[in-house]
């Protein structure tokens, strides 16, 4: 006994020098080394304690990911340095499915793994690796690049055993939700306050860039995400879970907080001046209702609704923001719509004539960096994720993905009326609705796969299969 508490105090002393004299060195270094010493020293500082963080508990990994797909063009807006942050988001979601299986603490479930989700996804992601035998395709660094990227399958995997646990479910729904809130105030901040000097700079850096942001004499916001079309999808992909979960069975303050976040959320969209974010609410809504048409609750909102859209549409109220949302439903009289689907049209019978697609990182930006002398890499965008879709991987790519898509609405669906608790209903339409939306938006912009929202989406994968094992494992639900 004696021996072993003269160890630990040699082990405690022997730690203390060593964190000494790293303090030290670091002191030194930053007193008499160049300026590039101190940010280096930090990174380090928060890489390493990131990495031990990642792999004491993967699911830290996992939160750390989201927060960082949602806030990294904004670093990357504020310092002005090129720095790969697309690698490094790619490397912290490979490092969290390591921590996973490296850390045997971890209760592991691999209950319903096996179910038509995994099934498609896993037929997904073999397609996809067998592109890179694609006839079509003219380079195989795009498709090693493209699949570099693709960690989605991994991530579905770190969701399925992280919502075995309804807390972690919890969590992570309060997190999605309070970013999306930062987010929505500081784009309302850009609205009523005006962009910073550093974000000024970088929108007028880019001449293409500027065009597209200043329409209609007002400049489109974007807070803290890539662009103004990412962020009207994201708030109104948070928008429409706010509004679920305000008609849910918690504690009225829960219940008046969430509508108030759901409706910041709705209005910091509109300053996007994305119309397929507009779509996008009034799709969900009317799903909402839809699904819930039984409930009291819902003729009070649908009544309500109907009121506030036809006062959007119908109102005295013009400028920029009110003509953005009179024309989304007007698709007619839209000449950006017009163009998108004189495009789609067009490119139908590259699709049809090739089954298996272009190969993958052929088309839009990508096509040009990548795959140079493809026929589809010229530099446009596809718009449409689903077009984008059908001709890098075909028309046999698209229907897989329709075909999970699908899955996952019709076990959500399933969930909702199976299912007896009042919280779990709410849970699952509190994804399910914004997720069917946002399959409705992927018509028209490529929605499903940005950052930070395509976590969202994977999470939905995998807690539409979970849902019905928390009623049936009787879970104590602590409501708020």
């Amino acid at each position: 006994m004696y021996l072993d508490n003269s160890r630990s105090k040699i082990s405690t002393v022997a730690l203390v020098v060593v964190l000494l004299g790293v303090s030290l060195m670091i002191t030194y270094l930053l007193a008499n080394a160049g300026t590039f010493i101190a940010p280096t020293v930090l990174i380090i500082i928060f890489g390493v304690t990131a990495v031990a963080s990642v792999i004491s508990d993967y699911r830290i990994g996992f939160f750390m990911l989201y927060i960082m797909g949602g806030v990294m063009s904004y670093i990357s807006r504020l310092v002005e340095i090129n720095f790969p942050m697309g690698t490094v988001y790619d490397g912290l979601a490979a490092l969290t499915f390591i921590a996973l299986f490296i850390n045997g603490k971890h209760y592991k479930d691999w209950t319903g793994f096996k179910n038509p989700i995994t099934i498609t996804f896993t037929i997904i992601v073999v397609y996809q690796l067998m592109q890179v035998a694609n006839p079509y395709a003219v380079s195989r660094v795009a498709w090693l690049v493209a699949m570099r990227g693709n960690t989605s399958f991994l991530m579905y995997i770190v969701c399925f055993q992280m919502f075995y646990s309804l807390k972690y479910l919890k969590r992570f729904t309060w997190l999605w939700l309070g970013i999306a809130l930062v987010a929505a105030l500081y784009g309302m901040y850009q609205e009523y306050v005006g962009l910073p000097d550093f974000e000024m700079n970088w929108v007028r850096a880019v001449p293409e860039r500027y065009n597209l942001y200043f329409i209609w004499g007002r400049m489109r916001k974007f807070s803290i995400l890539s662009d103004p079309s990412a962020y009207g999808l994201f708030m109104a992909l948070g928008g429409l879970a706010g509004l679920v979960l305000a008609m849910g069975p918690f504690k009225t303050g829960f219940k008046i907080f969430a509508g108030i976040s759901g409706v910041i959320m709705l209005i910091a969209m509109t300053y996007s001046g994305t119309r397929t974010a507009i779509a996008m609410a009034a799709v969900g809504i009317v799903f909402y209702i839809v699904v819930t048409l039984r409930n009291r609750k819902t003729i009070i909102f649908m009544i309500a609704s109907a009121f506030i859209g036809a006062a959007l549409i119908f109102g005295p109220f013009y400028g920029g923001t009110a003509n953005r949302i009179r024309s989304t439903f007007n698709p007619s009289e839209d000449a950006s719509m017009s163009v998108r689907d004189a495009k789609r049209i067009r490119l139908q019978n590259y699709i049809q004539s090739h089954p298996i697609g272009g190969g993958l990182f052929t088309t839009g930006q990508n096509g040009v960096k990548y795959s140079k002398g493809h026929e589809l890499a010229q530099g446009w965008d596809t718009d449409s994720g689903y077009l984008l879709i059908g001709l890098e991987l075909g028309w046999i790519g698209l229907l897989l993905f329709q075909t999970l898509f699908f899955l996952v609405m019709l076990k959500g669906i399933n969930n909702y009326f199976s299912i007896d608790d009042p919280f779990l209903k709410t849970m699952t339409l509190t994804y399910l609705v914004p997720f069917f939306a946002l399959s409705v938006a992927h018509f028209t912009q490529d929605a499903l796969f940005t950052k930070p929202m395509g976590l969202v989406v994977i999470a939905t994968y995998a807690i539409m299969v979970r849902m019905p094992s928390y009623e049936k494992k009787l879970y104590s639900v602590d409501l708020v």
